[in-house]
């Protein structure tokens, strides 16, 4: 992959930037229309998101380490290696969607009553929302089976449609299944989930089409041949990644649960605050998938330098990006919750509270999206490379040294009730961007991690 760092960047990654801003959208129409059905139930989808995280965990660090290994046959230029190669991902991926799903939808009762502790007001808002998704769980195995295959050839507009498409589809579904439309009875959160949930299958569609007239020499179907040597360099990347996401869910569980010990108002107004993160971090989100791919590629091509190249320059990029909409939204943070706190079921003494919170939450935390950025940025070229268990590393000690066991302890252990939270959560993005951002600049991660050869069809 060859031209213009920025430029070849900005090519990949404006298409899945543009997913990205419709995921925001439809994710603020989730939390719009929620809001209006019930004032605490707009946290819903934030309680329930780091264990819906926890059982894809799987799907998503074996689509990460596929995507290495597909970009760099991609670059190698070994066709038949990468057409077998996603058979065998695709058989893996819906076998681990179906056991994911399962158990999450038989544990979810559990989880949020005695892990989570979510708050007595949205609990079985909770769990019904959660075991909707639970059979997007099921859908998702093959969805990101599709999106891995076609992103690892450089094609993004395609995955970016198809995501535009779903998320467009989720924002008209939102109200009619949250608020209901005539004989259709309203649904609330469990609504929400549907809708998220049924607008994948739109997405999907269009990647089979796109597929089918496009690329016609990729098959889709399933190969149950998976053998040991594709197994042990598959699981080598994703061992990090996979361990990297149970770690992370289980310490985003911990801190909502850290959060909802301060009862329902901390928990909506830090949801709410999240949502604003999302919007302030679209750059982040949506171009870093842009950084894996230079850089599988890259390396695949065996181009070293230039792969420390696209390291250094995209990070600074994404960096630089994610300061200025921190900026920006910090501007409009008064605007954008008006939009969302509109009181309902609730009294205006705890609207008052909420608003408060909401306030003390961004005012701490919002200056330090830019260093989070670095830390997700370090993980890009990990997931790129190959060499994914420093940044794994990385994350660990940013999430359970900081941002739990520090928050912890200021909550609780001093007193300092939410305040503490927050602090521990600024310093956490603090010391893991700046590590982050030491590790790409030392390029220890710059090696391939296939097996050249010469080019088979």
């Amino acid at each position: 992959m060859n031209g213009p760092i920025i430029k070849t960047f900005l090519k990949l990654g404006l298409p899945l930037l543009l997913v990205r801003l419709v995921q925001d959208v439809y994710l603020l129409v989730d939390m719009f229309w929620l809001s209006r059905y019930n004032q605490y139930v707009m946290a819903v989808p934030r309680q329930v998101m780091p264990t819906y995280m926890l059982f894809m965990v799987f799907i998503n660090s074996f689509s990460s380490a596929n995507l290495a290994i597909l970009s760099q046959y991609v670059g190698a230029k070994m066709y038949g290696e990468f057409s077998r190669t996603f058979r065998k991902m695709l058989y893996v991926s819906l076998l681990g969607g179906l056991a994911s799903g399962s158990l999450f939808y038989v544990s979810a009762p559990y989880i949020f009553t005695y892990f989570v502790q979510t708050p007595s007001e949205i609990l079985s808002d909770v769990i019904n929302y959660a075991q909707v998704l639970a059979f997007d769980v099921i859908v998702q195995g093959f969805n990101i089976a599709l999106v891995t295959l076609i992103q690892s050839m450089g094609d993004t507009r395609t995955t970016a449609t198809a995501q535009i498409s779903g998320g467009l589809a989720n924002v008209v579904l939102d109200p009619i299944f949250i608020n209901g439309l005539g004989s259709l009875p309203a649904m609330g959160a469990t609504g929400a989930a549907l809708a998220t949930m049924l607008s994948k299958f739109v997405s999907i569609g269009i990647m089979i089409r796109k597929l089918n007239k496009q690329y016609q020499w990729i098959k889709i179907g399933v190969d149950p041949r998976v053998d040991v040597s594709y197994v042990s360099l598959t699981m080598k990347i994703a061992s990090p990644l996979l361990i990297m996401g149970i770690s992370n869910s289980l310490a985003f569980n911990l801190q909502n649960r850290l959060i909802n010990t301060f009862g329902v108002i901390a928990a909506t107004a830090v949801s709410l605050g999240f949502t604003l993160f999302d919007l302030a971090n679209t750059a982040l989100w949506g171009l870093t998938d842009g950084v894996a791919i230079m850089i599988g590629q890259t390396l695949g091509a065996e181009n070293i330098k230039r792969a420390k190249a696209v390291a250094r320059n995209t990070t600074l990029f994404i960096f630089t990006a994610v300061a200025a909409s921190s900026v920006a939204i910090y501007l409009a943070r008064y605007y954008i919750a008006s939009a969302f706190i509109t009181g309902q079921g609730a009294t205006p003494d705890d609207i008052s509270k909420i608003y408060l919170e909401f306030n003390k939450f961004i005012d701490t935390t919002i200056w330090t999206l830019a260093f989070f950025a670095l830390t997700f940025s370090g993980m890009s070229v990990g997931r790129g490379s190959g060499h994914t268990l420093t940044p794994t590393i990385i994350n660990m000690l940013r999430l359970w040294g900081f941002r739990i066991a520090l928050g912890y302890f200021m909550a609780l252990i001093i007193g300092l009730g939410t305040m503490g939270v927050y602090v521990a959560f600024a310093l956490s993005n603090i010391v893991g961007g700046i590590v982050s951002v030491l590790w790409v600049i030392m390029g220890n991660w710059a090696k391939p991690v296939i097996k050249n050869s010469a080019p088979s069809s």
